[in-house]
């Protein structure tokens, strides 16, 4: 693909008019992107999950058996068995905080608008996973919308919703960091293909 850097808002030519939009508005890294090892982070979770039985099956032989015999724990007993479930609760903790972390929202960490094929192609991070590129037909874009964090603000980002396989809607962010020169200078152009499917810009601090 022939990729390009975003174009600059303000290039002119030697007539002083403003430079054309060019057909492709690529946006992402100057390095590859690279995938985290999921086999070796689901490997990590299976093996603090192996762990928990373990956890309790020494708090039983610490506990179990005194309390079977009706013997009362003495007081170093008593601190070594609060010790094991209390590792064991922070056991739990981490895996369900881990999991979350890796269900995440994905991340679109390059997009790449093309008006000769009218496609939007996305490029999602999400965590532990390998990337994936995302194809969506201009005719499937529900909106696009450019916003501001604050009014002072000197860049802003935008906001695609599209439908995906079986009518879904998605809705992913992109260009963080975008000036408002460029904001302004893409979202004319989209605005040319989209019509009122591109939006004005939304200031969230309002």
């Amino acid at each position: 693909m022939n990729h390009q850097r975003p174009a600059s808002a303000t290039a002119t030519n030697a007539g002083g008019l403003s430079t054309a939009h060019p057909p492709i508005w690529y946006y992402g890294p100057e390095i590859p992107i690279i995938g985290s090892n999921g086999m070796g982070v689901f490997g990590f979770s299976l093996a603090l999950l192996l762990l928990l039985p373990g956890y309790g099956l020494a708090t039983f032989l610490f506990t179990g058996p005194d309390v079977i015999q009706g013997v009362q724990a003495n007081q170093g007993e008593s601190l070594t068995a609060s010790s094991f479930i209390l590792i064991m609760l922070a056991s739990a903790v981490f895996i369900g905080a881990f999991f979350a972390w890796v269900v995440s929202e994905p991340q679109v960490q390059a997009f790449t608008f093309d008006e000769n094929q009218q496609l939007l192609t996305l490029t999602l991070t999400r965590r532990c996973r390998s990337p994936v590129e995302v194809h969506v037909p201009f005719s499937e874009i529900i909106s696009i919308r450019p916003y501001v964090m604050t009014s002072s603000a000197h860049d802003g980002h935008f906001r695609v919703v599209y439908r995906g396989a079986k009518g879904k809607v998605f809705e992913h962010r992109l260009g963080d960091g975008t000036s408002l020169e460029n904001i302004e200078f893409h979202g004319a152009w989209l605005r040319g293909m989209l019509g009122g499917r591109m939006g004005e810009l939304l200031d969230l601090d309002k």
